[in-house]
């Protein structure tokens, strides 16, 4: 296939450092907070820094904290004496996941329940591979029984159970990027300040082979103290930055040596809640939430992750590199991140919400994602005293957006002398707030959505800004529809002022024009799966621009259900609507009472074959939210076996 590029190409055996390397590509994948860094900075640029705190506003008190009662800087009396900003925890729009265990105080079994459903990119293949790994005999030589998922090449079972625990993840998201912008000489582009100084960078030349190309593209990337700067593979002096081109460097914990590996293989031997723990304490990149659940009928929570601490500023956007005001002076001790076992409540909820209180002692970020799927998931746990693993699979299935019901009280309350703007507005008032394929209100919901938040704010930002702001911009007008007189709903490019409800019939009569010419003039027929689809693309061949290899390798599109952070997760661009982008690629149950009885599921296959019939089997169970059984024992395993294929070193 690749030989129809009119290139040869020679495929490199898989070795120990591509696994390690794979980590790395993960932890780069869940650590984004460069991107805020340098969002903030032109906002602040543009409008100024009150701008920053209403357009990417803190965290709100009316979402979960995954542990309420974190210790406070008060109960701690190791913290480092450096200078700490106060903690503005804001909204991020990063990767995310849903997991949460339940007590057996809540469960109809009387033993815990854990549940997981990871959310990141979609692709062909997926992402994952079930897989178990059983060691006969167990013994010090070869320690594993367990079953999950994992990546491909990556060392062990990333996620699931073995005999006695139980594991889910989902990303916590820390500030462990920060951008120090650095001042070089301007006799020698080589060399930068620190501390009054001039100091040489170390430059590392790359050779990357292109196809057609004789000679390698040859790229000397520039380290400083502080990092690679990597705006010189941006586009140099002719990128356009908020202050002009200044050359960026990343400090980032994934560039340090790590230990993930043996986090890993320690996790997969685990018994009990201190070797759990002990493992964690090696997970050191991507930083994540992991949810546990045993046999003895015991759950908790444990953050592991290396997390700098500063001696000055908060890392939410670039600061000076020359003049040593803001390194990296430690990082959080490990038992001082935030856990939690056996809970009052019986339960454990994350999903990318804050992990602490504002009074948490160290920074962990100020990138919190909003917690609208977590304070949905608590509201269906805590409203149910019994709960089974259909239970569970129904909230992993849950299409409810949280936003929707913030905003729809001020959309339904509109009166209009318009009959199809008014007819819309009935639509909304019958729809029953839930993201479903087949729906016509939600349709128009999300097509509101997105054009309230150009309504509000395009005329502010301008169209690059707002394309990079809209997600941001949609968490914030939870906090600006109260005042109807709010700055932000006024067109500064008109003479008139108008306010919250002119704004808001402006965004519903636009999403009628657009629903209207793309599917029908009677709104009764709109469909939210008829804009909402989702495509697997292969990750090597799918994009290709060969048309006929293209058809064979990639799947879809298919309408999907949920929508922009519902549990049910089927996240879209809000430049590229409404396309998904990010989906629930591995969903487990795990029931603590009998392993046998817990159920997994990705997205495509167990093939990475197109002509094979696993390459794209899972893809309509996946949409319907349906598992298979984890196949545990030996006997099951065998009794479901296609065939035995014995690898002999």
């Amino acid at each position: 296939m690749l030989g129809l590029t009119g290139t040869r190409f020679d495929i490199e055996p898989w070795t120990p450092l591509n696994s390690v390397a794979w980590g790395k590509v993960m932890a780069c994948d869940l650590s984004g907070n460069r991107g805020a860094e340098l969002l903030r900075a032109p906002i602040a640029d543009r409008l100024g820094t009150g701008a920053v705190d209403d357009l990417v506003p803190p965290y709100s008190d009316h979402y979960p904290v995954i542990v309420p009662d974190a210790p406070s800087a008060a109960s701690l009396q190791a913290v480092p004496d450096v200078v700490m900003e106060p903690l503005a925890l804001g909204d991020g729009g990063h990767l995310g996941s849903n997991s949460w265990v339940v007590a057996g105080e809540r469960t109809e079994t009387g033993m815990p329940l854990l549940a997981n459903d990871m959310h990141l990119g979609i692709q062909m293949p997926s992402i994952w591979y079930e897989i178990g790994l059983h060691c006969e005999p167990i013994g010090p030589d070869c320690p594993y029984k367990v079953v999950g998922a994992s990546f491909p090449g990556a060392p062990g079972v990333i996620v699931g159970l073995d005999e006695r625990i139980a594991l889910g993840v989902t990303n916590l998201g820390p500030d462990i990027q920060d951008l120090f912008i650095e001042k070089v000489n301007p006799e020698n582009p080589d060399q930068y300040a620190y501390q009054g100084e001039w100091g040489d960078m170390e430059i590392i030349r790359e050779e990357i082979q292109v196809a057609g190309r004789e000679d390698p593209v040859v790229v000397d990337v520039r380290l400083t103290y502080h990092g690679p700067i990597i705006n010189d593979a941006a586009g140099g002096p002719e990128e356009s930055w908020a202050f002009g081109w200044q050359p960026l460097a990343l400090s980032w914990t994934a560039l340090q040596p790590g230990t993930l590996v043996k986090g890993i293989l320690l996790l997969d031997q685990a018994q009990d809640w201190e070797s759990f723990r002990e493992a964690l304490s090696y997970w050191d990149v991507p930083s994540q939430n992991v949810v546990y659940a045993d046999v003895e009928g015991n759950i908790g929570y444990q953050a592991p992750g290396r997390i700098p601490i500063r001696a000055a500023g908060d890392g939410t956007q670039p600061v000076p590199g020359w003049t040593g005001e803001y390194e990296w002076v430690d990082t959080i001790p490990f038992d001082e991140l935030p856990r939690s076992f056996n809970p009052a409540e019986g339960y454990l909820v994350t999903a990318n919400n804050a992990a602490v209180p504002p009074d948490y002692p160290y920074l962990i970020t100020q990138d919190w994602a909003p917690g609208y799927r977590a304070r949905r998931i608590d509201e269906i746990i805590d409203a149910d005293p019994a709960l089974s693993i259909d239970d569970m699979r129904a909230i992993q299935a849950d299409n409810a957006p949280v936003w929707a019901q913030e905003v729809l009280p001020y959309v339904t309350a509109l009166s209009t002398d318009r009959p199809r703007v008014a007819k819309a507005i009935d639509l909304l008032r019958t729809w029953d707030g839930h993201a479903t394929r087949d729906s016509a209100g939600a349709a128009l919901f999300e097509a509101f959505r997105l054009h309230l938040i150009d309504a509000t704010t395009a005329d502010e930002l301008g169209d690059d800004l707002l394309k990079r702001a809209r997600p941001q911009v949609m968490n914030a007008l939870l906090n600006m529809l109260p005042d109807e007189t709010s700055v932000w709903f006024d067109d500064v490019t008109t003479p008139e002022r108008e306010t919250r409800d002119e704004i808001l019939l402006k965004a519903l009569k636009e999403a009628v024009a657009d629903l209207t010419e793309s599917q029908d003039a009677k709104m009764e027929t709109w469909r939210w799966g008829e804009m909402h689809t989702a495509s697997f693309e292969n990750q090597s061949l799918g994009q290709c621009g060969i048309g006929p290899v293209e058809a064979l390798f990639n799947r879809g599109p298919y309408p999907v259900d949920g929508s922009l952070a519902t549990v049910n997760q089927a996240d879209y661009s809000l430049s590229n609507p409404y396309t998904v982008k990010t989906v629930a690629s591995y969903r487990q149950i795990i029931d603590l009472s009998d392993l046998t009885r817990s159920a997994s599921m990705h997205t495509t296959g167990q093939s990475g074959h197109p002509f094979h019939r696993h390459y794209d089997d899972m893809i309509a169970p996946w949409r319907h939210v349906e598992h298979h059984p984890m196949l545990w024992q030996r006997g099951d395993v065998q009794a479901d076996a296609e065939g035995v294929l014995t690898l002999t070193p």
